[in-house]
């Protein structure tokens, strides 16, 4: 979800946060996808940013109850076939085991085809349901519900939720002191 997100406030026509292959680079480097410094150029900054597109499209007709995007199917389809032939290793870190899934990222691209993994691996299973876009006025940030209950509205309970709450209680704040009640 976090690579989704990398295209911020798509309710009101979007940020982006990938304009430059180094940003990229940065953000595969911020979520330790990759090792050292990833070499990212022009294409694959725009393969990544057409795969997130994808992911994005899937996630909306999920929430949404709609079809799903053949053409996103076939994006993400795109990177899953780059993955084969790519077992899952047992690496030591510190002497200490990790368990790498196929396709485990040794550089920006392979990061990419780990993302599509996970991505498909939500969207292709019952995980799906648990996919929602942010309930909250000013985002449109794309999560996973984690909770128990499986109600979860917004990204962030500390930011959009609480904005949706003092609003609410604004509102009901001001039905309750209306012109004429005091008499």
């Amino acid at each position: 979800m976090d690579f989704v997100n990398t295209r911020r406030y798509r309710f009101a026509g979007g940020r982006e946060l990938l304009e430059r292959p180094s940003d990229l680079a940065a953000w595969l480097r911020a979520a330790e996808l990759v090792p050292g410094r990833p070499d990212v150029d022009g294409a694959l900054l725009e393969d990544a940013v057409r795969l997130r597109e994808a992911i994005d499209a899937g996630i909306g007709a999920v929430v949404g109850g709609e079809r799903f995007p053949a053409e996103a199917a076939g994006t993400v389809n795109e990177w899953l076939a780059l993955s084969a032939g790519r077992p899952p290793r047992l690496d030591l870190s510190g002497g200490v085991p990790a368990l790498r899934p196929a396709g485990a990222p040794g550089g920006a691209r392979d990061a990419l085809v780990a993302i599509a993994l996970d991505a498909a691996e939500i969207l292709g299973s019952d995980l799906r349901d648990r996919l929602r876009i942010c309930a909250g006025t000013d985002c449109s940030g794309r999560f996973f519900d984690h909770s128990a209950g499986r109600r979860r509205r917004w990204c962030d309970m500390a930011a959009c939720g609480n904005r949706a709450k003092a609003a609410q209680h604004r509102r009901a704040r001001s039905a309750r002191q209306m012109p004429g009640d005091a008499l």
